[in-house]
Formats: C-alpha cells, sequence, structure tokens
C-alpha cells in the first residue's frame, strides 16, 4: 500500500467543499452584524471536526476571530465546558482595561465560572449573592455580552464541537445567546453525532429552538464516494492505491473517513 514504515500525513479536507461555502456565506452575514449557527452531523467518524478545524482556518485567513471548545464525554466535567474552553483566552490574555470593559457589569456573575477575573479585574467583582435561577439569568446575560463585544472588533467565529456530549446548561446557554445577541457579528459553528438526537433530549430541544429562531442551519455530511476515499488515501500515503485496493477501502470504509484512515494505517502495517 505504501513504503514500508513510513507514517500517514494529515490530509486536507476532501469532498466538503459545498459545506465549506455554506459556513464562509454564513461568515459573511454574521459579520455585518446578524447572528448565524452552522451546525455540522453525521455519524462518527465522518469528519466533522475536521470540516470545523478547516472552516476556522479560512476565515481566520479573511479576518475572523476563532475560539474553540468543546463538550466531553468524560465523567465530573463543569457545567459550560465548551465556552469555558472558547472563552478562556479570552479571559486570560485581553489587556485588563479591555476585558473590563468587555464583560462590564457582567464580572461578578461571569467571575462564579472564571475564578482567574478576580486577579485580571478585582475592583469590578463586587456584587451581592442572588438567588440560583437569577444567578443563572445574570450568567447567560454577562456570556452573551462578552461574546458581543468581543465580536465589535472582530468578527467572531465560535466553534463548539462534540455537542453530542454538551451538558443541558450549555445548550441551553447556546439558545439564549441565540435568541438574544442576534446583532452580534457572531458565527457558531457546532458538530454533533446524529443519532445522539435520540438519546440526548436537550440536545433535540435545543435544535427546535434554534431551527424555529431562524437563525441555524445544519449541515449533514455524509459518506465520502470512491473517487474522493481514493484522493483521501493518496493524500495520507503520498502515492496512489492501486484500482483493487481502492475499491477495497471504500467497501470496507463505507466512506467514512475516520475508517478508511484506520484501515490504511492496519493495510500499512501489515
Amino acid at each position: 500500500v505504501a513504503t514500508a514504515g513510513r507514517g500517514l500525513s494529515v490530509p486536507a479536507i476532501i469532498g466538503r467543499e459545498s459545506s465549506l461555502q455554506a459556513i464562509r456565506a454564513a461568515y459573511d452575514i454574521a459579520r455585518r452584524g446578524r447572528l448565524r449557527i452552522v451546525l455540522c452531523t453525521g455519524e462518527p467518524g465522518i469528519g466533522k471536526s475536521h470540516l470545523l478545524s478547516a472552516a476556522a482556518d479560512r476565515l481566520e485567513s479573511v479576518g475572523g476571530r476563532v475560539l474553540r471548545g468543546g463538550a466531553s464525554e468524560a465523567e465530573a466535567m463543569p457545567p459550560y465546558l465548551p465556552f469555558l474552553e472558547a472563552l478562556t483566552p479570552v479571559i486570560r490574555d485581553t489587556p485588563a482595561e479591555e476585558l473590563a470593559a468587555d464583560v462590564g457589569p457582567g464580572a461578578p456573575a461571569l467571575s462564579t465560572v472564571f475564578p482567574e477575573l478576580a486577579a485580571r479585574i478585582p475592583s469590578h467583582l463586587a456584587a451581592s449573592p442572588l438567588p440560583p435561577e437569577q444567578a443563572r439569568l445574570r450568567l447567560f446575560q454577562a456570556m452573551g455580552a462578552t461574546l458581543a463585544a468581543v465580536s465589535s472588533r472582530r468578527p467572531l467565529v465560535l466553534i463548539l464541537d462534540d455537542l453530542q456530549w454538551a451538558d443541558t446548561a450549555s445548550l441551553d446557554l447556546l439558545t439564549y445567546i441565540a435568541g438574544h445577541q442576534v446583532s452580534s457579528r457572531l458565527l457558531v459553528l457546532g458538530a454533533f453525532q446524529d443519532a445522539a438526537v435520540q438519546t440526548h433530549p436537550a440536545l433535540a430541544r435545543a435544535l427546535v429552538r434554534l431551527h424555529r429562531a431562524n437563525r441555524c442551519e445544519t449541515l449533514q455530511l455524509g459518506p465520502l464516494d470512491q473517487a474522493q476515499t481514493t484522493e483521501l488515501a493518496r493524500q495520507l500515503l503520498g502515492s496512489e492505491l492501486s484500482p483493487e485496493c481502492a475499491r477495497a477501502l471504500q467497501s470496507h470504509s463505507e466512506g467514512n473517513p475516520f475508517f478508511a484512515e484506520e484501515l490504511l494505517r492496519g493495510w500499512q502495517h501489515a
């Protein structure tokens, strides 16, 4: 299949140009001040995360700022994990004066999930304790307002990967932002496994709400055809497959990029 001992390289994205064009179109709308959400879905290994990464690189090259976060199936993860991962660079790296302006009166609420704010802007954190329901609303307002403030300087791309594992609080926050930051220069790019809609009620509910708001579109990623799978193999291996190997790869992987790569690794080692 390839030269013995040679490692597989990372291929360029293949067979997803129409999806990338749809994401770019959504970004163009968002950068003019109309929030957009694009959610990529498909079976495990179909290339959702790879698509988000490729889209992020392209949008950064045309002036967008990308913040990346994702949910996790690991136990004992904190609520709001995708947003915590995405916003941590903002909280950590933004100059203190600019950060204080971005978070504004939402600083006390944000400090409940970003304790490092106490060191960055300590003079902005005085606040009275609130009942849990009000505290949650204040946190949602503060998250949305901070994202809007950051996007006012530069169009913002917020990546939320693996939403099939997202906690209910994160999904509720996403729908809140979609309904209350409609004039933000914000594009949310998310991904989830399509089967999770049947087993994750909070995800199913969030999708209904997002589509009802008419600011969300879903990209269904399907399998690669044989020509695309063969090109994937050529890029991974740096050499051509024989027609027989190409047909076998397509048959056994069923056009799933992850399965195709794993098969190639197995063939190579064998």
